[in-house]
């Protein structure tokens, strides 16, 4: 009985968090809890200059920056890559330019914005080149979210997800 009454206490205590608006993230190194808001509210009509970061990396950073694209450098990488399109057209990414789903692009959650990346699609061995020039994807089983234009050079909107391999290009490639 008691084991009961505790597991229910603990789903009154999970249950507000699971059903707040957006994703909860635990902020590495920090006790802070940050929570993301829903796809729909991270991007906005206007443009909102305070969100719009410089480059702030140090001389140190970026060459830390440039040796770790270099080490991984055609090192193909396999998972789950999405798409976003129609509602997202013409609205900011999180680089400050417009996102327009008619460009070869692709979100990711850390590689530095201009980053080219070579995405195949398995099943079907199609490829696609996309340049970095937003965040995400946010659902944790996806490694990149494609431009829809990016998504059908390689396989069928219809489908949502695929699986691909994907590899950080060299600046000559």
């Amino acid at each position: 009985m008691t084991k009961s009454i505790t597991a229910f206490i603990a789903l009154l205590m999970i249950f507000p968090i699971a059903n707040a608006d957006g994703k909860i993230f635990k902020d590495a190194g920090k006790n802070d809890t940050i929570i993301m808001p829903v796809s729909e509210k991270r991007f906005s009509e206007e443009i909102d200059n305070d969100t719009i970061k410089e480059d702030t990396l140090s001389v140190e950073d970026e060459k830390k920056v440039e040796d770790i694209l270099e080490s991984t450098a055609h090192e193909i990488s396999t998972g789950v890559v999405s798409w976003y399109g129609g509602k997202f057209h013409g609205r900011k990414t999180a680089s400050g330019e417009k996102y327009d789903k008619h460009e070869l692009t692709a979100a990711h959650k850390s590689l530095p914005f201009g980053t080219k990346v070579k995405v195949t699609n398995i099943r079907n061995g199609k490829s696609v080149v996309v340049e970095i020039n937003d965040r995400g994807p946010y659902a944790k089983s996806r490694v990149l979210d494609l431009s829809q234009a990016a998504f059908s050079e390689i396989g069928h909107t219809n489908t949502g997800v695929m699986q691909v391999e994907y590899e950080i290009m060299n600046s000559e490639d």
